[in-house]
């Protein structure tokens, strides 16, 4: 199937319009939206200043007007903003919530993946200029405060099954927010990325989005998600769109599920054309045209060259470090060990290729934007995890580079590394007894020190025993969103010398390097 994208025609005539094109399907350009009744309360500042686009207020009309629909099971309708990248998904929420504060509706909930973008929710509010409105951390609130008579109550979706260990009054946070709400809630909940939720029916956090709705029946709902609809199944927490349930063809979420499906994708365009013609849905985003692409081949220095070299040294010593403890634990035939190291291997060398274009990056970065462009940089891992673990150590403050590559080795050697403590763990989680394979008798060694330095100077030896089979082995499965890094063939140790052959094709936007595959670890590149 092909994807066909039109131009959007708006219904409303006012603001100033978007700075860059829109497009939508060609399925859902094809029907056109309800007459719009509703009449704004935004200030004529907000709209002529164009700090609200006329494309965001065509968002915010729809579903401020959507809200004032009451379902047959006595809930009120919500609404799904679909837009894409770049239509502006944050300020539209903000509109919607400075709408109903101009309305008398003082109190607002607003759901998102992540704390941090508490500060986001908070820039498009100052953005359209509704500063006066306050954002309230609910991770900065004590389970029995719920002092803050007004403003918005942000907090992660995980936050809604969180629950006190002290007990008291409020022991949940469902419950803290619920008592903040007060019976009668009829303000604006905001399920930011609302696919966090699609597994409602199997996770605490998926039923908890589904309560909350129930419990505040009359609250305003606005579903928010780029790819919130692009499956049917991953709609079953969005009960407020009214598509199933009383009054509706579809009794439960099953049967419209399995209607949906047994016709395939044509179904469930028909059901998003049905969603935008009834007021509910409005899916735009941002055309292509005109966008052009080209790779960024970035030349490796010397000082690079070196910390490569000096890596691939440190893996190989560790490898056999991890091959001789493992031999004299009988560990060696263990899959999940060797899956461990050989994932934690490929996130190693992951970080490290990304480091390597940092330098070429900021200054293709500083070159477009002294032609007046606008520079985007996605990054395939951020090292968020590792900062967040130092600065936990530290207090909040960092005192030293944090480097991921460091953090994935460290890891694996403290928690991963073959020990008699792990064995006996591992020994007592086994339930059933295998029969022991037929091997060749093993000529005993000697073991004189346990300890361990693992060197990695330029003079570093590679020397070590043959090695296991099973320890030569690729994970099953690639742990950290690894899918980047591909390996060809498997390593063997002949000669002392340690080859592995991988490839690694790394997307640093907008840049690509590649490193060719059959190169050796404790070969120099060139």
């Amino acid at each position: 199937r092909c994807l066909l994208l039109c131009t959007h025609f708006m219904a409303i005539n006012i603001g100033i319009s978007h700075p860059d094109r829109v497009v939508e399907t060609n399925t859902l350009s094809s029907v056109p939206p309800p007459d719009i009744t509703y009449t704004l309360s935004i200030p004529e500042t907000t709209i002529n200043g164009g700090l609200l686009s006329a494309l965001q207020l065509e968002a915010i009309i729809y579903a401020c007007q959507q809200h004032e629909v009451i379902l047959q099971n006595n809930q009120r309708a919500g609404f799904l903003i679909g837009d894409g990248a770049g239509v502006g998904k944050g300020r539209t929420v903000a509109g919607i919530i400075q709408e109903n504060y101009l309305k008398g509706r003082k109190k607002a909930l607003w759901f998102s993946v992540s704390n941090d973008l508490k500060y986001d929710a908070e820039r498009d509010l100052q953005d359209i200029h509704a500063p006066n409105i306050q954002v309230h951390a609910l991770n900065k609130i004590k389970y029995g405060d719920t002092a803050t008579s007004e403003g918005v109550l942000f907090a992660t979706y995980s936050a809604l099954i969180g629950e006190s260990q002290a007990g008291g009054q409020h022991r949940t946070r469902l419950k803290q927010i619920l008592d903040w709400c007060e019976p009668g809630f009829d303000g604006v909940i905001i399920f930011d990325e609302c696919h966090k939720a699609k597994n409602a029916t199997s996770t605490k956090m998926g039923k908890a989005v589904l309560d909350l709705q129930n419990k505040l029946p009359l609250a305003r709902v606005v579903y928010a998600s780029a790819t919130g609809a692009s499956e049917p199944k991953n709609m079953i927490y969005m009960s407020r769109l009214g598509i199933w349930g009383e009054g509706t063809p579809f009794r439960t979420f099953d049967d419209f599920l399995h209607a949906i499906e047994k016709r395939g994708v044509g179904a469930m365009e028909i059901v998003a054309m049905d969603m935008k013609v009834s007021g509910m849905y409005i899916a735009r985003q941002l055309s292509f045209s005109g966008v052009s692409f080209r790779i960024e081949e970035i030349s490796l220095d010397d000082d690079f060259k070196l910390v490569y070299n000096k890596a691939a040294k440190l893996w190989a010593e560790a490898l056999a470090v991890f091959m001789q403890a493992a031999d004299e634990l009988c560990m060696s035939s263990r899959k999940s060990l060797w899956g461990q190291f050989w994932s934690s291997h490929q996130r190693f060398f992951k970080y490290l290729c990304i480091a390597a274009k940092v330098r070429c990056l900021v200054e293709l970065a500083k070159k477009e934007l002294e032609a007046g462009k606008c520079v985007v940089i996605g990054l395939q891992s951020t090292g968020e995890a590792r900062t967040r673990e130092v600065l936990d150590e530290n207090d909040g403050h960092l005192d030293r580079f944090v480097s991921a590559a460091e953090g994935v080795f460290q890891s694996l050697v403290l928690k991963h590394f073959p020990s008699e403590k792990q064995r006996r763990e591992k020994g007592a989680g086994n339930k059933r007894k295998r029969k022991p394979r037929a091997r060749q008798p093993k000529q005993p060694r000697q073991i004189t020190d346990v300890t361990v330095v693992i060197n990695i100077s330029d003079d570093s030896s590679t020397e070590s025993d043959a090695m296991d089979s099973d320890s030569n082995s690729s994970p099953d499965s690639v742990q950290d969103n690894t899918d980047d890094v591909i390996f060809v063939n498997q390593t063997s140790y002949q000669m002392g010398m340690l080859t592995v052959y991988y490839m690694v094709q790394l997307i640093l936007s907008p840049c690509i390097l590649m490193i060719s595959p059959k190169k050796s670890l404790t070969a120099p590149l060139k």
